[in-house]
């Protein structure tokens, strides 16, 4: 009986000492990892909110015509047409926002990361985003725009785009793009 004993207990400190040293081992990759060094830490923070504001219906899918312009129109590289205008709106917002902002994001295209990719056919040109209102500046894919205040729980955050040349030469076809986007609240 004593030897079941110490059997079993021995079994226990084994099970117990791996499992113990299971989760602080860090395991070797092997030199197809390629050569290894000291690292560093990342932190990861944030907060879940209770609620933000409602996209409106009208701005969950915008339509915005840029038109049909000539290839022969862009002579350079950095040839932009006729800015259009075009918003997103939000309404029921909680008291607690007080600005909001819009992140866009997309396929980005070949030669200047700035502009949305254009498909169809077209080549050598991109789609360029501008806040609109006072500040009329680019809004780079992947950046936050100009935010704008929230009253009485609704916003309009205005926005221009165009064809921006990134070529001297393009090529006719389509030019269409999709942005995504995401609401920033503060």
């Amino acid at each position: 009986m004593k030897n079941h004993f110490r059997v079993a207990a021995a079994l226990m400190g084994i099970l117990a000492s791996g499992a113990a040293f299971s989760n602080n081992i860090t395991t070797n990759p092997g030199a197809a990892a390629g050569t290894q060094s000291t690292g560093g830490v990342v932190e990861f923070s944030g907060e879940i909110v209770d609620n933000s504001c409602d996209v409106t219906t009208s701005s969950k899918d915008v339509k915005v015509d840029l038109g049909k312009w000539s290839a022969s129109y862009f002579t350079a590289a950095n040839v932009e047409t006729t800015k259009t205008p075009f918003k997103i709106q939000i309404d029921n917002c909680p008291t607690s926002v007080k600005t909001v902002a819009v992140l866009f994001d997309g396929q980005k295209d070949a030669d200047d990361a700035t502009l949305l990719a254009v498909a169809g056919g077209a080549k050598g040109v991109g789609i360029k985003l501008y806040n609109g209102g006072a500040s009329s500046s680019q809004v780079n894919l992947g950046s936050v725009s100009a935010s704008v205040p929230v009253a009485s729980g609704k916003a309009t955050v205005p926005f221009f785009a165009d064809y921006t040349s990134t070529v001297a030469t393009v090529t006719s076809g389509a030019a269409n793009g999709v942005a995504n986007f995401l609401m920033v609240y503060n």
